[in-house]
């Protein structure tokens, strides 16, 4: 089980019970009082802390947790988090809380260099956390004027928590090795349930890969269904003809891409895909309601996955990633269920025929050109990456 652990697969624990949560109100009303419940720690690693509604309800709640007592670790991505506000920094150390922020070295015009620390993790006493792809923002919550962007999230406990804070612990300490007291804190106890998760983790630059391999090796065995929510879906050549294969054996493959986009040249670069993907058989939905910041998957009955991994190239090897494997059919079934509802009124299938005869020859080589764009500029900063971590 080593080498697995190694490439970013962690081992499989067993669980009683866990909590689907969408976003908006029933995950960030989850996670205000796990903060306000909090006993002894709280350990947080986000891509994304606003100054906004959502920020200061958030950031209040630590500062009071602080005051009685919690011991609080805050790690903050510099990139995500460019305009956290100097008088929140201020306070929040004058309350004794840890903070930090991830590669803050930059280039010309403010390039951030160095791999993105993309996490969505919350841990709370080292008993229970959440994990998604939710950032603390108006965005994602029900605090703010706008409509809440499509995400979700996954309450767990026990083995896996532990799990979960290893990644946060060795993120914190970059290369070097957990202090004896870091490594008391992974207390591993004997469990019982009948759902099964383990923790997957991609860190290029450590050779970690363990999300885009599963993903791979899932697409590639499935056998009856492929249900998959992907915001900023860019896929390598290799995925979409994956993708493409478990179609034409039959699997009844549906994406679910967003309508909009807050990066409108990510939509674009989804788009130029789409008519290879829908003639091979590929369903492709559109979500109508909001921008669509999902990330998960669902294949056949028993496999599903969770956490901040997009299906593009700064995923795999430009960003630290953290996602959750479920293996339980009963579980997956209510989760999918809950899926299928909100998709029922809200994703508009598109139509072969009809994306063939409504796109031109101009929207076709404004989406290819989109696509290299976007593709292009993720390997550039893949590059300055590379050149960063050498300077390290």
């Amino acid at each position: 089980m080593a080498w697995r652990k190694n490439i970013g697969i962690f081992p499989w624990h067993q669980n009683q019970q866990l909590r689907f949560l969408k976003s908006g109100k029933a995950f960030f009303e989850e996670l205000l009082g796990l903060i306000q419940n909090a006993k002894e720690s709280i350990t947080i690693q986000v891509y994304i802390f606003a100054p906004d509604e959502t920020g200061e309800k958030i950031k209040s709640a630590l500062v009071a947790a602080a005051k009685r007592g919690v011991q609080i670790s805050l790690n903050l991505d510099a990139f995500g988090c460019d305009s956290f506000p100097k008088n929140w920094i201020r306070e929040l150390k004058e309350n004794n809380i840890e903070l930090a922020f991830f590669s803050k070295l930059k280039f010309a015009f403010k390039i951030p260099l160095g791999m993105r620390l993309h996490h969505k993790i919350f841990i709370f006493d080292e008993k229970t956390a959440l994990l998604g792809g939710i950032n603390i923002s108006n965005n994602y919550s029900h605090w703010g004027p706008q409509t809440t962007w499509l995400d979700f999230g996954i309450l767990v406990q026990g083995n896996t928590v532990l799990d979960l804070l290893h990644i946060c612990l060795k993120t914190q300490n970059s290369w070097q090795l957990l202090s004896k007291k870091e490594k008391k804190k992974l207390k591993y106890q004997t469990e019982e349930g009948e759902i099964r998760t383990r923790v997957l983790q991609n860190h290029w630059l450590k050779a970690k890969f363990g999300i885009s391999r599963q993903y791979r090796q899932k697409i590639r065995l499935a056998k009856k269904e492929i249900l998959i929510l992907a915001s900023y879906f860019v896929p390598s050549p290799a995925l979409k003809r994956i993708l493409k294969n478990a179609a034409k054996r039959g699997v009844n493959v549906r994406l679910v891409l967003g309508g909009m986009s807050d990066v409108g040249i990510a939509k674009n670069a989804s788009t130029y895909f789409y008519l290879d993907l829908l003639k091979s058989g590929v369903q492709i939905l559109e979500w109508q309601p909001s921008v669509m910041h999902a990330k998960i998957a669902f294949v056949d009955d028993s496999w599903m996955t969770i956490g901040s991994y997009n299906l593009n190239y700064l995923s795999d090897f430009g960003s630290m990633e953290c996602n959750l494997e479920i293996n339980n059919s009963n579980y997956q079934k209510i989760c999918i269920d809950e899926v299928n509802e909100l998709l029922i009124n809200n994703a508009k299938p598109i139509d072969k025929n009809e994306f063939e005869r409504s796109g031109n020859f101009l929207t076709r080589i404004r989406n290819f050109i989109a696509y290299q764009l976007f593709h292009l500029s993720l390997k550039f900063l893949f590059f300055l990456q590379r050149q960063s971590d050498k300077k390290k």
